[in-house]
């Protein structure tokens, strides 16, 4: 999943933080000595704060007034009763700065909050946390019973969630695979238990997107960014759109059965009968640590008639060469041995072919192809 750090209104219990409240009015009166009172929620069932009340100074660069709540961590505290019992990732606290402001002896309560925040006490429930800010900060209401969210407006939040996390937004092809998955032919209104807990796959629909999130993130951020994924299509749209390509044409998209996997897909046009459209097994952030996605499109090898090894990966949709669209990403060597593609642009040489080498070296060999052995599924 996405860095925490990318997600500062998802708190731990364990962890520090702080809160600051500036008064932009310049006019202070000096003889009055002003003092913030800071509270969290104070009928919810956390307590922050070892002390009620900070006083404000004077801030740098124009004299505002800062208040600063202490640096604690979230500490359980009693709970009263509540209307309707929310699960702890869709609780949303509030920090609120009350200040009694008096100038020339005109006395006014300030007060200001802090956005709305969760209270998390592990990792794992960061996304289902990050799914309660994404839905009040897109619907302005705190709420028990969550109300249903029009797609337009879901389609731009999400949007701005691919371009936060990987400097490229959804465009409108992706927002319509998305819309059909959610709704059929006519896209509606998204309830809250649709999107963050109910999914026919075992996992929900923003389950699903958080883990592509995460892969883009930690992995697929530039092929991403540079439009080289085509991402959301579905097995249906993917064969429309590879049908009238030559051999060897694919794509690459987000696997829709596994979290945080993407998976390629190829055409291949047998001399009689329809193309067929081998898919490669997702693979997920486990392989991708180990070996980057470009350098796997690169190595592909399955074998074919007489067991020669071949790449069926050749042109990526809709018509690039694979080493052309994918050159610049390639890592330099791998094993010791020099690679292709790019490498050998550099004047580098490719390994010496399966027949010309020496017993030892066969051996090797073919455990290097065995790892490029590529998983063909029909998802």
């Amino acid at each position: 999943m996405p860095n925490a750090c990318k997600r500062p209104l998802v708190l731990r219990t364990t962890s520090k933080f702080s809160a600051r409240a500036r008064l932009l009015v310049r006019l202070h009166d000096r003889n009055h000595r002003m003092e913030a009172k800071i509270h969290i929620d104070r009928f919810r069932k956390f307590n922050i704060l070892t002390k009620g009340t900070g006083e404000v100074g004077v801030g740098l660069g124009g004299g505002e007034g800062v208040a600063d709540a202490p640096r604690c961590p979230p500490v359980p505290h009693s709970a009263t009763s509540m209307q309707v019992p929310l699960v702890v990732t869709e609780e949303l606290h509030l920090i609120t700065f009350t200040l009694a402001y008096a100038y020339c002896g005109l006395e006014l309560e300030l007060e200001t909050s802090t956005l709305p925040f969760v209270i998390i006490s592990n990792n794992n429930q960061l996304s289902s946390a990050w799914a309660s800010i994404l839905w009040f900060n897109m619907l302005s209401s705190f709420f028990s019973q969550p109300p249903p969210a029009p797609w337009p407006r879901l389609a731009e939040v999400l949007s701005w969630q691919f371009e936060s996390v990987a400097e490229r937004g959804l465009s409108r092809d992706h927002l319509l695979m998305l819309a059909e998955k959610l709704f059929g032919k006519e896209a509606g209104a998204l309830t809250w238990p649709k999107f963050s807990k109910d999914g026919a796959s075992g996992f929900s629909f923003w389950a699903w997107l958080d883990g592509i999130l995460g892969l883009l993130q930690e992995h697929l951020k530039e092929l991403w960014r540079d439009g080289l994924i085509l991402g959301f299509v579905s097995r249906k749209r993917e064969k429309k759109l590879l049908k009238g390509k030559r051999t060897g044409t694919f794509l690459i998209r987000f696997s829709e059965s596994i979290l945080g996997g993407v998976t390629c897909t190829w055409v291949e046009h047998p001399e009689s009968g329809p193309p067929a459209f081998p898919a490669v097994a997702p693979y997920t952030a486990a392989e991708l640590a180990s070996l980057a996605l470009p350098d796997i499109i690169r190595d592909y090898q399955l074998l074919v008639e007489e067991n020669i090894p071949e790449n069926p990966l050749q042109f990526l949709y809709p018509d690039t060469p694979r080493d052309e669209a994918f050159g610049p990403y390639y890592s330099q060597r791998q094993d010791g041995m020099a690679r292709g593609g790019a490498a050998r642009g550099r004047g580098e040489h490719p390994p010496p072919p399966l027949t010309s080498l020496s017993p030892g070296n066969l051996l090797e060999q073919k455990k290097y192809l065995n790892r490029r052995l590529i998983r063909v599924s029909s998802r």
